[in-house]
């Protein structure tokens, strides 16, 4: 074997492990930006499904001040009351910041 043959064959072996490690680099690049276009359309999804929890949340809040009411007990009312305010003024924020 002469050594231009040999430096040859290493050089034909580092050209095809090179190209080799493009092409997974290169398909872990898209793997990456795949995984990331369906994280933000996830949460995108789930913005829009947060405004109904809000009004969910406020209607919880009103049940526990009739149940406090028909109790009669005071801390619960005040509870019910905060809640409905804190979500209230959430659900106001989120059309603020669309």
């Amino acid at each position: 074997m002469s050594k231009v043959y040999v430096s040859n064959i290493f050089y034909q072996k580092a050209k095809d492990t090179e190209n080799k490690i493009k092409e997974k680099v290169y398909y872990v690049k898209n793997t990456i930006q795949q995984s990331i276009s369906q994280t933000k359309d996830k949460f995108y999804r789930n913005k829009k499904r947060n405004r109904i929890g809000y009004c969910g949340s406020i209607a919880t809040a009103i049940l526990i001040m009739v149940a406090s009411w028909l109790t009669a007990t005071n801390w619960l009312f005040w509870i019910g009351v905060v809640s409905i305010l804190s979500n209230a003024l959430l659900y106001c924020i989120s059309f603020i910041k669309r």
